[in-house]
C-alpha cells in the first residue's frame, strides 16, 4: 500500500502535485493511491490526512499552489517557485500600488500583529466577518498570499465548541519567514523570475508531458501578482 512516507519521496521525486484534478497528466495525490485508502484516519495510508501532516511537520509546502487548488511543492522546487512568484515588493507596498486590495492588507497585518499560525476560523473571527459578511473576500485573501509565499499553510488546528470540545479541523497558516526551514530557499540560486518560471514549465512538461503553453493556465494569476507574463516563459 502506498504510504505517507512513499508519498514524501514521490513529491520529492516529480517536485510538483496537486491535490486533485488540475489537467489531464498533471500528478496528482489519487494517482499513486487507491480510493479504499481515504477517510479511513490512518496518519500513514489515508491521503486527505497528508495534506496538514506534511505541512506540519515541514516535509513539503502544501497551499494553493495550482489555480488556486491546494497542492503540493518539494523543499527543491519551492525555492524555484519563491524565486518566481514572491515579489520584491512587501504586502503594504503592493496595497498602496493597488496590486492588492484591503482584504489582503487587512489578513498580512493581523499576521504581522499576532505572530503565531492562525486557522481559518480565527481569522475570520479576528477580523470580524461571517459567510454573509465578507469570509469569501478573507479567504481569497489568504489564497492570493499563499500563492505569493507571504503565508503558507503550516497544519491544521481544532475548532472548538462553547464547551472547549473540538468537533471540526480548520486548515492554519502562517508567516512564511516563520514557518520555512533553514535552507528551502537559497538566495544564492536566485535569477529573474521568468527563467524560474521557464525552469518550473519545463519540470512539469517533463513529469506531466502537457504542454507549456497550456501549463501558463495553472500559473498565471501568481504570475500576474509578481507582474510576470507566464506566456513568456
Amino acid at each position: 500500500m502506498f504510504t505517507y512516507d512513499d508519498f514524501i519521496s514521490k513529491v520529492n521525486e516529480l517536485g510538483f502535485v496537486a491535490n486533485s484534478n488540475m489537467l489531464a497528466g498533471f500528478p496528482q495525490v489519487s494517482d499513486f493511491s487507491h480510493e479504499s485508502q481515504w477517510w479511513t484516519g490512518d496518519p500513514e495510508t489515508d491521503p486527505w490526512m497528508w495534506q496538514a501532516r506534511s505541512a506540519r511537520e515541514k516535509k513539503l509546502v502544501y497551499g494553493s499552489f495550482y489555480r488556486g487548488k491546494r497542492g503540493f511543492i518539494s523543499p527543491e522546487w519551492f525555492s524555484v517557485y519563491y524565486n518566481a512568484f514572491h515579489p520584491t515588493l512587501t504586502v503594504g507596498e503592493r496595497h498602496a500600488e493597488g496590486k492588492l486590495g484591503k482584504y489582503e492588507l487587512q489578513v498580512w497585518d493581523l499576521f504581522a500583529k499576532e505572530n503565531r499560525i492562525l486557522g481559518t476560523h480565527e481569522i475570520r473571527r479576528l477580523l470580524g466577518v461571517t459567510p454573509k459578511t465578507g469570509a469569501n473576500s478573507v479567504d481569497t485573501a489568504i489564497t492570493n498570499l499563499c500563492m505569493t509565499c507571504d503565508l503558507v499553510v503550516a497544519g491544521d488546528t481544532d475548532m472548538l465548541d462553547k464547551d472547549g470540545v473540538p468537533y471540526n479541523k480548520s486548515i492554519s497558516y502562517d508567516l512564511l519567514e516563520n514557518w520555512i526551514p533553514s535552507g528551502w530557499i537559497n538566495p544564492a540560486s536566485q535569477v529573474d523570475p521568468l527563467q524560474a518560471l521557464e525552469k518550473i514549465n519545463n519540470q512539469l512538461h517533463k513529469i506531466s508531458g502537457i504542454d507549456v503553453s497550456a501549463l501558463t493556465k495553472i500559473f498565471g494569476k501568481q504570475a500576474k501578482l509578481n507582474g510576470i507574463k507566464a506566456n513568456k516563459a
